[in-house]
């Protein structure tokens, strides 16, 4: 299993082999413990570009999945790419009644997941099984590891 990681933030300073091992931890706990991603983390104006592009949505969002569309059975798979805001998640973390740490763990897991093909938007009855799985992760992972510096 390989995690491409890149970050594009300017100033804040992540733990890259935390977040590596963590994302790696996720993949094992939601049952593809072989799977490859990449995941980037950037600041509010890219994720706004990008939210505007892919979604035609005008404002930085906190997390998006980009799914690799898959072609043959390869021995390895890479899943796509997870893209996580870093200054939206720090912002919202207290809503959620969560650390810094611990929102961007659970949109590490919640960017996963879509890559799996969970799709809380999908239903009612998706978002809970969504959820579920993102709960079973996080407890499984915690306490959530100090990602930022």
């Amino acid at each position: 299993m390989a995690i491409w990681f890149k970050t594009h933030l300017r100033r804040t300073t992540v733990r890259t082999s935390t977040i590596r091992r963590l994302a790696q931890s996720i993949l094992v706990e939601a049952g593809q413990p072989t799977a490859d991603l990449s995941l980037s983390l950037v600041g509010r104006t890219r994720m706004r570009s990008l939210n505007r592009q892919y979604r035609g949505r005008d404002y930085p969002t906190d997390v998006l999945a980009f799914p690799m569309e898959q072609i043959g059975s390869p021995a390895t798979v890479f899943l796509g790419d997870v893209v996580i805001c870093v200054p939206v998640a720090i912002g919202q973390a207290s809503r959620f009644e969560n650390t810094a740490d611990q929102e961007l763990l659970r949109l590490l897991i919640h960017g996963t997941l879509h890559l799996l093909g969970y799709d809380h938007e999908k239903s009612t009855r998706e978002a809970t099984r969504m959820q579920q799985k993102e709960r079973r992760i996080v407890k499984a992972l915690a306490p959530a590891p100090r990602l930022l510096l």
